[in-house]
């Protein structure tokens, strides 16, 4: 078996070029079947890796969590290359062996004279484990909560406690970022600690267990500074930035994404790895327009049609 994205490369010698008729010489080896090993790297869980068979190689792996035509499966974009001198003979169901993580075909399409393959692949049960609990927790002096993120984490569920009292009834809100909002719970003097837990991107992951941050001591004087800092957004709330780079934005508690989705006024919004607003161009499967909102429902300046949710899939 070879590992995916380790590209081979196999030489015929000319000396035994040489000895072959020519009919020999230039015959293509068909690929009788494609099989194909799919596991998640659960250090990450992020990665998928795939193994293949022999033959032909995996040239890149696409994953998407949040799957599409309705299905919030996750699914994968596979391609391959055949080796020197072989050919990928069909694109039916049959043809294609799949194993590891639920793996089931979805539809497949040949290319450069059948030495390329390109395969949609479904992904039930992918992510099948247990989540990290979150880290770092802490309070920040207007009542905001903070934590580190955790790899393949999809959201995280916050609540906060007073005095070993849960405050509120409703079940927990969820967030996408690692800061949450919690000044609007802070109402009274008392000993709060807030909670979270993180929630996995894929159906099979089980959620971290709830881990508890320090205790905030809010006598009169801290209520009255929580108070007047309080928004009435429970969520996140901050501004928008511009330097002769470009824009970024900054939240409450000082963060600003990076390397990350946020959504911000009801528009989705992607940052780069400094923390720049992204503009005209491609993230993944999702488009950016010149001001930086991914677009919906509509067709991109390169000719794609995104759906209602922002996505496009390669058919």
């Amino acid at each position: 078996m070879k590992r995916a994205r380790r590209f081979i490369s196999i030489l015929m010698a000319a000396s035994l070029l040489s000895t072959l008729a020519p009919a020999a010489a230039y015959a293509r080896e068909k690929i009788s079947q494609v099989s194909l090993s799919f596991s998640m790297n659960t250090d990450t869980w992020a990665d998928l890796d795939v193994d293949c068979g022999d033959g032909y190689n995996v040239r890149s792996v696409s994953l998407f969590p949040d799957g599409k035509d309705g299905s919030t499966y996750p699914y994968a974009v596979i391609i391959l290359d055949a080796e020197e001198d072989c050919y990928f003979s069909s694109i039916k169901e049959n043809y294609f062996l799949l194993d590891g993580e639920g793996a089931s075909f979805q539809e497949a399409a040949r290319s450069n004279s059948n030495a390329t393959m390109t395969l949609s692949v479904r992904l039930k049960d992918l992510g099948e484990g247990d989540l990290n609990a979150p880290t770092a927790l802490a309070w920040t002096d207007a009542g905001i909560a903070t934590w580190e993120k955790v790899a393949g984490a999809g959201d995280y569920s916050v609540r906060v406690q007073r005095d070993g009292t849960l405050v509120g009834t409703a079940s927990a809100p969820t967030t996408t970022a690692n800061v949450y909002n919690l000044s609007t719970k802070i109402t009274r003097t008392g000993e709060y600690v807030f909670q979270v837990r993180a929630n996995g991107a894929f159906r099979r992951t089980k959620s971290s267990e709830w881990v508890s941050s320090p205790v905030l001591s809010v006598d009169e004087t801290k209520l009255a500074f929580i108070k007047a800092h309080a928004s009435a957004d429970t969520g996140m709330v901050g501004e928008w930035h511009q330097d002769d780079i470009g824009s970024w934005y900054q939240y409450t508690s000082g963060e600003v994404p990076k390397g990350a989705w946020r959504e911000i006024d009801g528009f989705w919004y992607f940052f780069d790895a400094s923390g720049y607003k992204v503009v005209d161009q491609w993230v993944d499967r999702y488009y950016v327009g010149s001001d930086g909102k991914m677009l919906v429902n509509t067709t991109t300046p390169d000719g794609h049609f995104v759906d209602e949710n922002g996505a496009w899939a390669p058919k």
